[in-house]
Formats: structure tokens, C-alpha cells, sequence
């Protein structure tokens, strides 16, 4: 291929076309989402839990630091290009786990640093580089569903992993690594130029970041619907990252817990099985109590997570996401209806991007200090105390009148990760 490659408009010759595309993404999601739920039980064998928790949150604080700086150089030297460096730097992460000591231990977070920056942004401008304004919806879904499809094989296959040595299990993620590098040489080039204008405004900000006080004027002209969606985005957040650090712990170290395993692929299978089915009651449903009662369920099944660690948190998880889902859409479409203008759609994305950066840095700290202190269960609750304030301010913004929020069709909005991204 050349070029001159012209990309497909059909959801069928989308998925064939970029199919080799879609593995990749798919096998490294696998691989760098099994690496990151290894970093908890492994740094629990080399030293205490809190030192733990802050590697991991630091590492997501360092990647928000970094990224803008790597989105220039995915600019500059070539989509796949720099896809491809962040497998080499991933697989050198999965080397240093071969290697076992806390000095490869540290390596192994520093280079998996790299490796996130690279591949996230990479993705997502290799994407958008190719999607047209009535295709782009197409492209992403299939986008985020590969994505969800890495996760979920990543959970299911945690359980089996944790019983290998540290070797075994660096050796296995460098093979993963390895194949998501061969499925990307073969995979369509990089096209030549990136759109001048963006092809999706809420997906706007993987290629063009905005000032900082232009996103606080465009957050301020929206309130209250941009300032509640950048608070759900960090409480959420803050409690997935609780929950990737503190469930490979319970099955690392609890006997009969490898049904956890499955239990955190449960928040992305979810979406995949009936995300269409939530938005379709969310679009034709009325949003404000929507927002409520999907607040109110997030809440209630996130702490219920905490004290059911067996077969019903694969219940609780599907049901946190249900009103996860439900929420987060809802009030995606409030934002939406009061920016009539959409002259900022990509600055609000952007900082809903950073409050989700920072619940992943935040999550894993405050799980490495209480894990020891009061136990996992107690640990996910406490995770979930940011989205029991959030129902309690929503409920004080549906004071306010929200015209806005009748039934009506959802603009898509930017991926909700579930998981580390």
C-alpha cells in the first residue's frame, strides 16, 4: 500500500480494511492492561503497599506531564512509527519483569511510561487520521470496541498469569507485544496529512490541545453541566483506579478469588453487550432523572463491590456500570445541549480527559495506603466515597433549572475508560 490509500466508508469494509489494525489494538490492550494489573502484586513482594501505590498513581501523573510532548512527536515522525516505539518500549517494561528485582521493577514502570504515552495518542490520531465526518463515529466505535475486547482478555487471563513466576510472566507479555508489532507493519500506512479542521469535536483534543485558560473560560460559560461532568469523571476515576489496584491484590494473595478476574473485565464486557441498549433508554428517557438514578445506582453498587468480593461482584460490576453508563451519557447530552455554539467541544473533552488522568493518579495512592490499613473490601468503599459526594452536588445542580435536559437524541461523547488508558 502507498499513499494514496483511501479509507472505506462502510461499517463492514471499515472493520475489514483495518482489521489487522484492530487485532493490533486488541493485542496490545491485552498485553499493556495485564502489565499494569501485575505492578500491584508484583511491587508487594519487593516493598510496602503505600510505595506502591504511589509508583503507579505517579505514573499516571507523569503521563499527563508528558502528554502533549508526545503528541507532537506522533505529529511529527509518523502515527505507526511512533505506535511501534511504544511496543518496543512495552516489551522492554515485559523484559525488565523477566528480571525481577526492584531496580527492573522500576524499569519496568518507567518504560511502560513511554509505552502508554505513545500507543494511546498513536491510536487515536492513526484513527482520526483516516475518518471522515460521517464515518468517524464508525471508526471509534470500533475504536473503543477493540480497545474493551484487549481488556477483557486481560481480566480473564489475570488469574492464570498471577500463578507464574515473575520470568514466565515477562515472557508472555513480551510474545503479546511482539505480535501486536507484527499485526501494525502489516496494517494500513499512515496517511499523509491529518484533517485541517477536527473530524469530531469531542475527539478534538488527541490532536489539538488548548490553553489552559481557554478550557477554564469554555468550562465557566457551560457550568453547571461542565463542572458536574468534570467532577462524575474524576470520582470516577479515582474509584477504577482503586479497583485495578486492589482486586490483582485480593487474587494474588486470597485463595478461590479467580472469579475477580472476570469480575474486572465485567465493567467493559458490559458495554460491549449492552451499551447500545443503555443508550437507547438514555436517548429516549428523561435525563434529569436519568442522571439521578444512575448516580444513585453507580454509588450503591461501587460500595457493595467492597463487601461482596466473589460470584456477586460480577452482579454489583455490571450494575455499577449500567448506572455508570447511564449517567455519563446523560449528562454528556446536557453539556451538549447547552454549548449550542460547540465553538469548545474539544477544550471541555480535554480537561474530562485530564480529571480521568487524575483519578488514575489519585486511585492507586489512596489504595496503597489503605489496603494494609483496612482491608480491600473497605478499600473499594472508600474508593467509592467520591462518587457518593457526586450524587449529593448533582442533587443540589438539579436545583437549578434544567430545561435542557428533555429527551432527545446523544451526541457521542469521548471514550469513558474503564480502565487504564
Amino acid at each position: 500500500m502507498n499513499g494514496t490509500f483511501t479509507a472505506p466508508h462502510t461499517p463492514r469494509s471499515i472493520l475489514r480494511v483495518f482489521l489487522l489494525f484492530w487485532l493490533a489494538i486488541a493485542a496490545y490492550k491485552f498485553a499493556a492492561t495485564l502489565h499494569y494489573t501485575l505492578l500491584a502484586p508484583l511491587g508487594a513482594t519487593l516493598m510496602p503497599l503505600w510505595i506502591v501505590g504511589l509508583l503507579i498513581g505517579g505514573e499516571s501523573f507523569i503521563q499527563v506531564l508528558l502528554d502533549v510532548p508526545a503528541s507532537r512527536l506522533v505529529d511529527r515522525f509518523g502515527r505507526k512509527r511512533m505506535l511501534a516505539v511504544g511496543l518496543f518500549s512495552f516489551a522492554l517494561a515485559a523484559f525488565f519483569i523477566t528480571q525481577f528485582s526492584f531496580f527492573s521493577y522500576i524499569a519496568s514502570v518507567a518504560f511502560s511510561i513511554i509505552g502508554w504515552l505513545f500507543l494511546a495518542q498513536g491510536v487515536n490520531a492513526y484513527v482520526l487520521s483516516y475518518a471522515e465526518l460521517e464515518t468517524s463515529g464508525r471508526f471509534l466505535a470500533l475504536r473503543d470496541t477493540f480497545w474493551s475486547i484487549g481488556v477483557v482478555l486481560a481480566s480473564i487471563s489475570l488469574p492464570f498469569v498471577l500463578m507464574l513466576a515473575p520470568p514466565s510472566m515477562g515472557l508472555i507479555l513480551i510474545g503479546i507485544f511482539a505480535g501486536a508489532f507484527l499485526l501494525l507493519v502489516f496494517a494500513p500506512p499512515d496517511r499523509p496529512t491529518m484533517h485541517a479542521t477536527p473530524i469530531l469535536p469531542a475527539e478534538a483534543y488527541h490532536i489539538k490541545r488548548t490553553a489552559l485558560s481557554e478550557t477554564v473560560r469554555a468550562f465557566w460559560s457551560l457550568n453547571p453541566a461542565s463542572s458536574m461532568l468534570f467532577i462524575y469523571s474524576l470520582a470516577g476515576s479515582i474509584f477504577y483506579g482503586v479497583i485495578w489496584f486492589v482486586v490483582p491484590l485480593v487474587i494474588a494473595t486470597e485463595p478461590n478469588q479467580e472469579i475477580l478476574g472476570l469480575g474486572l473485565g465485567i465493567f467493559d464486557f458490559a458495554i460491549i453487550v449492552f451499551g447500545f441498549l443503555i443508550g437507547t433508554i438514555v436517548d429516549r428517557g428523561n435525563k434529569r432523572l436519568l442522571i439521578f438514578y444512575g448516580l444513585l445506582l453507580f454509588a450503591i453498587m461501587s460500595i457493595l463491590l467492597g463487601a461482596f468480593l466473589g460470584p456477586l461482584f460480577l452482579l454489583f460490576g455490571f450494575l455499577a456500570t449500567t448506572g455508570d453508563e447511564t449517567a455519563g451519557l446523560s449528562l454528556w447530552s446536557w453539556l451538549h445541549a447547552l454549548d449550542k455554539a460547540h465553538a469548545h467541544d474539544g477544550a471541555v473533552a480535554g480537561a474530562l480527559a485530564l480529571a480521568e488522568d487524575a483519578g488514575y493518579t489519585i486511585g492507586p495512592i489512596v489504595a496503597g495506603f489503605c489496603y494494609l490499613l483496612i482491608g480491600p473490601g473497605w478499600t473499594i468503599a472508600v474508593g467509592a466515597v467520591p462518587l457518593v459526594l457526586t450524587w449529593f452536588i448533582y442533587t443540589w445542580f438539579a436545583n437549578v433549572p434544567l430545561a435542557t435536559l428533555s429527551a432527545g437524541l446523544i451526541p457521542r461523547m469521548p471514550m469513558r475508560p474503564r480502565h487504564k488508558a
